[in-house]
């Protein structure tokens, strides 16, 4: 495949996962409340029903014959339901988030897979939700909200039109749908516990210095080229490298992170496991990248929980951010050595 024409298409569901990020948080805030159980109703359909749309894309797709045809149509009608949603309901607008994001998500990774780009591309179509995420929760209350909430809908529509006529199929691969082995089972269990200790880290920390919305921003900004980052440094010098490098620089950045500077770099750096964990475990099951993508979004799900129910909120970066790097690198590297026996393309 051409990694060209693929890198244009990857680029096309990344500008729909800013969009669809934004109008979602957006619409959240502004017209259906702050109260956490709005929320929690919210977080549940975005990010736990990923994995049976998932599993449903991965089965119908080895049914069908065709890798491309069922997530493009998944990522096609979570952006119609996400847009409906932010006129309707916070479930539409969850709903189709999950949609989008396990259609998206298999689309990203095949291509990624196909061209070679060994997790290139997953890092550049997770990274801008984030950046969607944190533009919706700063400007919900501005006065032109209904005409922003317009455009950006009629924006996302032409996008996922735009999507549809640069897809490209290609023929299921005749792989077993599950891999004969426990190993990956044991992969699963560590990629999905970094995951959840990233997801309750990320919101259960509070740096002193965010205290203007224009630092919040930036520490998104941060952590989102973080992610981005993450998967292309990891092509080209090697994942062992990559994590070793990242995790230690995180785990001392995060002992300073108090400060600024420090602070925005333990983001920067933490996150960049992002797009390695999700390219361990769709490389490792090459016939359930649904499964793959939304069991780990279900680890950001179950990330969230501690925090929703007060147990855990308001940490300081030191000692949680330190030892979260710590124990993410000892089970990442375990990760990786579990990996190794698997072949990848």
């Amino acid at each position: 495949m051409n990694r060209k024409e693929a890198l244009q298409r990857i680029s096309i569901y990344s500008l729909c996962h800013c969009g669809i990020d934004f109008l979602c948080a957006f619409s959240l805030y502004h017209s259906f409340g702050t109260s956490p159980e709005v929320f929690l109703l919210y977080n549940y359909c975005a990010f736990a029903l990923q994995m049976p749309i998932g599993i449903l894309i991965d089965y119908q797709t080895r049914k069908m014959g065709k890798m491309f045809q069922l997530a493009m149509v998944s990522m096609i009608a979570g952006i119609v339901l996400a847009v409906a949603g932010s006129f309707l309901s916070p479930i539409i607008s969850g709903t189709g988030n999950a949609l989008f994001h396990a259609g998206g998500g298999v689309l990203t990774i095949h291509e990624d897979d196909l061209s070679r780009m060994k997790g290139r591309g997953l890092g550049v179509f997770v990274a801008p939700g984030a950046i969607g995420l944190c533009l919706g929760m700063l400007f919900y209350d501005t006065e032109y909200y209904s005409v922003i909430r317009i455009l950006i809908s009629a924006v996302l529509l032409i996008m996922a039109y735009v999507a549809y006529r640069n897809r490209k199929e290609t023929e299921a691969s005749d792989r077993p749908v599950i891999p004969a082995d426990r190993k990956v089972l044991y992969l699963i269990l560590c990629c999905f516990i970094v995951v959840v200790l990233r997801s309750l880290i990320g919101i259960s920390v509070s740096f002193p210095w965010k205290d203007s919305s224009r630092k919040v921003f930036l520490s998104v900004l941060f952590l989102a080229c973080g992610k981005t980052a993450g998967g292309l440094i990891s092509a080209s010098f090697g994942m062992k490298r990559t994590v070793a490098v990242t995790l230690i620089m995180s785990a001392v950045s995060y002992a300073f992170a108090s400060e600024m500077i420090p602070g925005l770099l333990a983001l920067f750096f933490f996150n960049m496991t992002m797009p390695l964990t999700l390219y361990l475990l769709a490389g490792s099951m090459k016939q359930m990248p649904g499964f793959a993508f939304g069991v780990l979004t279900f680890g950001l799900f179950l990330g969230y929980l501690p925090y929703h129910y007060g147990v855990l909120r308001d940490l300081p970066p030191s000692p949680y951010g330190t030892i979260a790097s710590l124990v993410s690198l000892a089970v990442l590297y375990i990760a990786i050595r579990l990996s190794e026996w698997k072949e990848y393309e």
